[in-house]
């Protein structure tokens, strides 16, 4: 029996044994229908990525057209590909060259020649080509072409017209034979104007056209001659009637140019009138005032504003007495506000006017004498503008006063405007009457403290400055401005209009019978003294300074003041100096020569004026006669008042 169990399980063990092959084999296989299958997905995936990267391995492989017998890659060469070009003649003329040929893609074609025959002229080829010799460079289709032969007796006709300001002023109409050709000169442009371009690009005032120009009508522009560094304002007014009159405006349009793009502007809305006091009746060449619809930037204004004023200094041959006062008072740190001053060229109806000074207005407002223009019922919160002097023919209204004090010398107010219906002259008028009448009491009595409370000494000895260097003909008589801060002191300035100082009008208006002494001797019968810079004129003729030289502490003032300025006036006058590289004349010279062409004054008069002035012709001698005369006017100052003079 246990023999039995031991062979049965004997043969049990070597079944086992015999069996785990094939349940390894089998475990294998699956294994590896597994991984196949793994495979598979894997595969899958990447078909995409494989498909374009088989592609693009397609795409370097050589083509099999590309590989020689033996299957080796070599050179190809494509077939090349062949045009045809065709020139073809009937009659009256003939083609030299080739007149068939065939010519490779992107090659050139072989060049012919028109020649007409006798009695006829090459007019062009079927394609539009003006030359007799014609060629193709890159030869891209099939082209036949033919030249054109008219008869030498046929005509061609050429149009032309020259504008200006958009008014055609000349209009001609050529007819010419085929075989000459037509030489046409625009009309000369006037002074100050030159010849744009032609509408086909060409420039010059005189062109060459032959018969290809044949039905064509040509237009070229007059235009304004710009210099370099001026600006040029170009006004067309209403019916052309230009500066029409000195109170009445006209309407007109205004272009700015020739200065940074940002500055300039093309036909704005505005209105013009004349201006002036007697250079209004006295000068051929007017100055005017523009009033803009709106308020606009004018030659790098900080501040927009809707006045704007044009000096024609015609009266001063240098151009500069202006000028130079100007900035002469910007330099100085007691004046509080200059006048925007800058030169420019104008251009009036079409034609040129001339070279001018912009300046804005003398008035309250930003940019300018900058208060709050706003009405309180406190006049003294209110800011004031006066003009002060002059006893011109005023109608004593609501807005002037006379100044008892002052020999009844006529103030005005310039603001608040008394057309304003808050204005109340019995306020406003009868508040600033009495001011000024304190400041007068003040000065009368030598009250230095209260005349410190009441006036600004620093604007007032600075204004008296500029004006005594300057000899200013003009100086209290006209064009003279205070101001009153609100709740402040008054001003004297801004300072306005020197073009009869320095020299330029030696005329004191008969001024002797003022009572001027003992400040000064001045002998007003003597002409030989009056034609001179060698004594005070401001202070001796005017009440307010005359009285103020009285006062010690506004004399030592002064005479401290007066030495500090030296170098300010030094520094300024160099702008005068006509050899200076950075000087007014280097900069301005065309335009200002210009100025003469267009305004033929040299010599002449239109005031009294020493023979020594009327004889300068030039306008370099002008402006050293000018610069010199300033100069010496300071030493004469510095001598008087015993200040030495500055190095």
């Amino acid at each position: 029996m246990k023999m039995h169990l031991k062979r049965i399980l004997a043969l049990l063990l070597i079944g086992a044994m015999l069996l785990f092959p094939l349940i390894s084999c089998v475990g294998n296989d699956d294994t590896k229908e597994s991984d196949k299958s793994s495979e598979m997905l894997g595969t899958e995936k990447n078909t995409e990525q494989t498909d374009k990267e088989t592609e693009s391995d397609k795409a370097t492989e050589p083509e099999d057209d590309k590989k020689d017998e033996e299957g080796n890659l070599g050179e190809f060469e494509p077939e090349p590909v062949y045009y045809t070009i065709s020139y073809t003649v009937e009659k009256n003329g003939k083609i030299e060259g080739e007149l068939t040929q065939k010519v490779e893609k992107g090659k050139a074609a072989s060049p012919v020649k028109a020649v007409a025959a006798d009695g006829y002229v090459f007019a062009g080829w079927s394609d539009g080509t003006q030359t007799a010799e014609h060629s193709i460079a890159i030869v891209t289709s099939d082209v036949t072409l033919s030249p054109i032969f008219v008869s030498a007796e046929t005509t061609y006709t050429v149009r032309y017209e020259t504008y200006m300001g958009g008014k055609l002023i000349d209009e001609k109409e050529l007819v010419a034979p085929v075989s000459e050709a037509i030489t046409y000169k625009a009309p000369d442009a006037p002074l100050a104007y030159t010849h744009g371009k032609w509408s086909d690009g060409r420039e010059g005032q005189e062109r060459v056209d032959d018969l290809f120009s044949d039905g064509k009508t040509y237009v070229i522009d007059v235009e304004p001659l710009s210099l370099s560094g001026v600006p040029t304002i170009e006004i067309i007014t209403l019916n052309g009637v230009g500066i029409a009159a000195d109170k009445s405006f006209n309407p007109c349009t205004v272009t700015l140019s020739n200065l940074d793009e940002d500055g300039c502007f093309e036909e704005l809305s505005a209105q013009i009138r004349g201006r002036g006091k007697s250079s209004w009746t006295a000068h051929a060449k007017k100055g005017f005032k523009l009033k803009f619809d709106e308020q606009v930037r004018m030659l790098g204004s900080s501040y927009k504003s809707r006045n704007w004023n044009f000096i024609s200094n015609h009266a001063d041959k240098s151009f500069i007495r202006n000028m130079i006062a100007y900035d002469m008072s910007a330099a100085f740190d007691g004046m509080g506000y200059t006048t925007t001053h800058e030169y420019i060229d104008v251009y009036i109806d079409n034609k040129y006017y001339g070279f001018f000074m912009m300046c804005d207005d003398i008035d309250i407002g930003k940019g300018r004498i900058d208060y709050d223009k706003s009405f309180h019922e406190d006049p003294s919160q209110m800011a004031f503008l006066l003009e002060v002097g002059g006893n011109h023919a005023h109608s004593y209204d609501d807005r002037c006063f006379k100044i008892s004090r002052d020999y009844n010398r006529v103030c005005c107010i310039k603001f608040p405007d008394y057309e304003d219906p808050a204005y109340d002259p019995d306020v406003h008028l009868a508040y600033i009457r009495d001011y000024i009448d304190q400041c007068f009491v003040a000065i009368g009595e030598g009250d230095w403290e209260k005349m410190c409370e009441l006036m600004d000494m620093d604007s007032f000895i600075d204004h008296y400055i500029i004006q005594e260097v300057f000899a200013n003909k003009d100086a209290f008589w006209c064009s003279i401005f205070f101001y009153k801060e609100p709740n402040g002191k008054l001003y004297a300035g801004p300072v306005w209009d020197f073009d009869q100082g320095a020299g330029c009008v030696p005329d004191y208006f008969g001024a002797g019978h003022k009572d001027v002494r003992p400040d000064a001797d001045i002998d007003y019968e003597n002409s030989s003294v009056r034609k001179t810079a060698g004594t005070p004129w401001v202070a001796c003729v005017n009440t307010w300074y005359r009285r103020l030289f009285r006062v010690e502490e506004f004399m030592d003032m002064f005479c401290n003041r007066l030495y500090e300025v030296g170098p300010i006036i030094k520094d300024v006058l160099e702008k005068a100096d006509p050899e200076n590289p950075k000087g007014y004349y280097a900069i301005y010279h065309e335009a200002m020569e210009r100025n003469f062409e267009r305004w033929d004054i040299m010599g002449t008069a239109f005031f009294p004026s020493t023979p020594a002035i009327q004889a300068i012709m030039t306008v370099p001698g002008q402006m050293d006669y000018m610069r010199q005369w300033i100069e010496e006017r300071y030493v004469v100052l510095c001598d008087h008042y015993g200040i030495e003079v500055p190095e």
